[in-house]
């Protein structure tokens, strides 16, 4: 079923849909969209358990990572101990901080550090070869499926890149933040997790749930403020020490003030050129503008201060023929340097909309005032041809 958009619409979870456009009306609609569905091009991301848990954020036992969802491999674990080594050798040579009876049944979640040592003394204990404990290692890492703290919520992990994340780390690099770790927001917490993600429209919040319900089983809150001019904005602000990790170590996300630092990560470099798209869509959705110049020329830009992710979505942007304007510098008020892209061809914009098209529900509000403008354009030159 096709269903015109209007801005009522687009105020309604449209995240799994997708837009296209009927070439005689030039009307924007909305199908659902493949582009969240696995791609066979997707694939597993290397175990990142000891990443994860990384030993120079330990700086007491609640800075560990826990995982939960091993205990079967635990209870495997413990009862292949038991065939070389007794109960109280067990216990005396492994200094559990926890019981293996709340490992095992899931009472509470085990120290990624803690786990990977004990794997090693199983190792060491019965003698397995280097293949049989990686084979372990590998099976305990596709078998974690949620991680946490000591006090903290627990939350899901990707464990493949796929079009969703790619998709929302492109809105996090350009609207999110990710605290520096060691500076700490009060005087007992010895790791900063804060994640933030910042919109002037409450909309943008809608489809970003969804996401976030998908991709780590967790629903963050909404919170509004004002600014210094007295503008109201909304945000995220989400504190997780897993989601914070997960975004800074293994996807690359920058800490602290990101502005000179702002760049596609390598992780999405590395990945298909549905992935790079995927999180360039965010990106634009985040930071990117569209509109009308002078109320009637159709307009696309970007604009960074930081030019290096700008060269990026310019070189992945030719395998679609698409060329854009600039970089181009820009100097704004203290003379700061910033940098812009653009596209105002017609033919640049239409490929545009068709390969990267927003998903923020704000952007594709003013996508449709762009694709009747065009619409009006292509019309209006026709008629003066005949």
């Amino acid at each position: 079923k096709r269903i015109l958009v209007s801005q009522k619409y687009i105020l309604q979870d449209i995240f799994l849909k997708q837009q296209t456009r009927d070439n005689h009306a030039g009307l924007i609609y909305i199908e659902k969209n493949p582009l969240w569905a696995m791609n066979k091009k997707d694939y597993i991301l290397p175990n990142y358990l000891l990443i994860l848990d990384e030993l120079k954020y330990v700086k007491k036992g609640s800075d560990n990572i826990r995982a939960y969802g091993t205990g079967n491999i635990i209870k495997e674990i413990h009862r292949d101990l038991k065939e070389v080594r007794t109960s109280k050798e067990v216990y005396k040579e492994t200094h559990p901080r926890q019981t293996y009876f709340n490992w095992i049944n899931g009472v509470s979640g085990i120290a990624i550090q803690d786990l990977y040592n004990l794997c090693l003394y199983w190792k060491r204990a019965g003698n397995k070869t280097e293949k049989e404990f990686n084979r372990l290692w590998h099976k305990i890492y596709l078998s974690a499926n949620y991680f946490g703290c000591t006090n903290g919520k627990q939350i899901k992990l990707p464990k493949q890149m796929d079009n969703k994340l790619a998709y929302l780390l492109g809105v996090i690099m350009g609207d999110g933040h990710l605290a520096y770790p060691d500076k700490s927001y009060d005087k007992r917490t010895t790791y900063n997790s804060e994640v933030r993600i910042t919109d002037g429209h409450k909309e943008t919040f809608i489809n970003l749930t969804t996401v976030f319900q998908e991709l780590f089983g967790y629903t963050p809150k909404i919170y509004s403020e004002k600014s210094k001019i007295n503008k109201k904005f909304y945000r995220f602000v989400i504190k997780s020490k897993p989601l914070h990790r997960f975004l800074m170590n293994i996807c690359e996300i920058p800490t602290g003030n990101k502005s000179n630092k702002t760049s596609i990560p390598k992780i999405i470099k590395s990945s298909s050129l549905e992935i790079q798209k995927s999180f360039i869509t965010g990106f634009f959705d985040a930071d990117g503008y569209i509109g009308l110049k002078k109320g009637k020329y159709p307009h696309i830009a970007i604009c960074q201060k930081n030019k290096e992710i700008l060269l990026s979505i310019i070189k992945i942007s030719k395998n679609y023929n698409l060329e854009w304007k600039g970089p181009h510098k820009i100097l704004s008020r203290g003379d700061k340097i910033s940098y812009s892209i653009n596209l105002s061809n017609i033919k640049d914009i239409k490929s545009f909309l068709k390969h990267f098209p927003p998903y923020n529900p704000i952007k594709l509000w003013q996508s449709e005032v762009i694709w009747e403008r065009i619409n009006q354009m292509e019309k209006n030159q026709s008629c003066t041809l005949h």
